[in-house]
């Protein structure tokens, strides 16, 4: 089938619904992929999807997208309306806030136009929006917008133009279908751009593998091409001989590039970096050069005072660190500095200090309560044992003479003497 756009299916008129259409990078990443996936496994037939998103008033805003499973029958194209209908309804209740907007597909048009096939298609979206919109993409390597860094992709909205409505019949009605080119702008989330940077360092790393030589496993290592055939050349000399060193040294070296491949997609990062700030550097040398050596050799004519003027204004005001700083000073305050350093640092240490003395003073205060305390109810016995006092009592009185002990009770602390003693 055919996808070439058909010009005729563009309105003449320009577009008067003031539509403003923001389209995220996460929809367009979704297209990509889908795009991709159905080139690697050499599918046929159109592709087809679906555009969620918001719509405040006349702002659109295109989030998501997905595929939709698009029937081709012989010339005809048609979308599955109950699998559409199933993954839509798990859409909304995945992101209750998003609508459907519109769909998309591929075209090979280098205007981006649409085609016929997707009238049908279209029609069938305007019984859930009545604004739908589509997006054609032409995913081919030389397409191009007309220059100026813009994406290969066009959106329209779609309008009725008929001369007659009563007399136009419900089959005509289909081919007066027609559509309005809309303006978009790429508006980025913060999420996205995270989301982008990541997938521009995988691309580091995916090249850095290709160039060494590695490629990938299930389990996600990286290994040498070759790994399978040094396994099994390291087996077989290990059955001969019993020795497991080309082994372990292919292990090593399958560790070793692996760590270079881990740390690839920073040093690529962290070249790029210095690479710019080398060039801005060269840069400001080469125009510092160039103003020395004009005013080391002024012209022999009239002297221009503007450009000097310029030249003092450039060196005294916006060039003030290129002035060689005072050493003294600067070697005090750094003096300084590391006192103030030194000092807090003291400060700490005789805080701790001070703290684990209290905690000993406590400890030792605890120890020494508890030594008295043994000490009073001991008395002169040993501590735990109970007191004995002999021959207590009045001397006059040998009757009463006897021994008293202190059995610790409560109801009776005097327990050989009578209890009217």
């Amino acid at each position: 089938m055919a996808e070439t756009g058909d010009d005729s299916l563009i309105s003449t008129h320009p577009s008067t619904s003031g539509l403003q259409i923001a389209l995220h990078p996460l929809a367009l990443l979704t297209i990509s992929d889908y795009i991709t996936r159905h080139t690697l496994r050499k599918q046929t037939g159109p592709m087809v999807g679906a555009l969620l998103g918001t719509q405040e008033g006349r702002d659109i805003a295109i989030e998501h997208a997905y595929e939709i499973i698009a029937l081709v029958d012989k010339d005809q194209v048609r979308i599955d309306e109950e699998w559409f209908d199933n993954k839509l309804k798990l859409f909304k209740e995945t992101h209750p806030k998003l609508d459907l907007l519109g769909w998309f597909t591929t075209t090979t048009s280098p205007t981006f136009a649409p085609s016929l096939y997707m009238v049908p298609i279209h029609q069938k979206m305007l019984n859930y929006n009545e604004s739908a919109i589509i997006l054609c993409l032409n995913p081919a390597p030389n397409a191009s917008a007309g220059g100026g860094g813009r994406l290969p992709l066009g959106i329209y909205e779609s309008i009725i133009e008929t001369e007659d409505a009563a007399a136009v019949r419900a089959v005509e009605s289909m081919l007066k279908l027609k559509f309005v080119p809309l303006k978009y702008t790429i508006e980025t989330g913060e999420a996205e751009m995270i989301g982008v940077d990541f997938v521009a360092k995988g691309g580091f790393g995916n090249a850095t593998a290709e160039a060494s030589g590695l490629e990938s496993t299930t389990e996600g290592k990286v290994v040498p091409k070759d790994a399978k055939k040094i396994k099994l050349a390291d087996e077989f000399a290990e059955m001969i001989k019993g020795k497991g060193k080309e082994r372990d040294r292919g292990e090593r070296a399958g560790e070793e590039a692996e760590d270079k491949l881990n740390v690839g997609t920073q040093n690529d990062e962290l070249l790029a970096n210095l690479t710019a700030k080398a060039n801005a550097i060269r840069m400001l040398h080469s125009r510092i050069r160039l103003l020395t050596n004009y005013l080391s050799n002024p012209p022999h004519d009239k002297p221009n005072h503007q450009l000097l003027r310029a030249l003092k204004s450039l060196t005294h005001s916006r060039l003030p660190l290129l002035t060689p700083a005072d050493a003294g000073a600067f070697r005090q305050e750094q003096l300084a500095e590391q006192s103030d350093v030194h000092l807090v640092a003291l400060l700490g240490v005789l805080t701790r200090s001070i703290e684990e003395a209290r905690g000993v003073g406590k400890k030792f205060a605890g120890i020494e309560a508890t030594n008295r305390t043994n000490m009073r109810m001991g008395g002169s016995g040993t501590a735990g044992e109970p007191a004995v006092w002999e021959n207590y009592g009045p001397p006059k009185d040998p009757a009463r003479r006897g021994r008293r002990e202190n059995s610790g009770g409560g109801s009776a602390p005097f327990g050989n003497y009578p209890s009217n003693f």
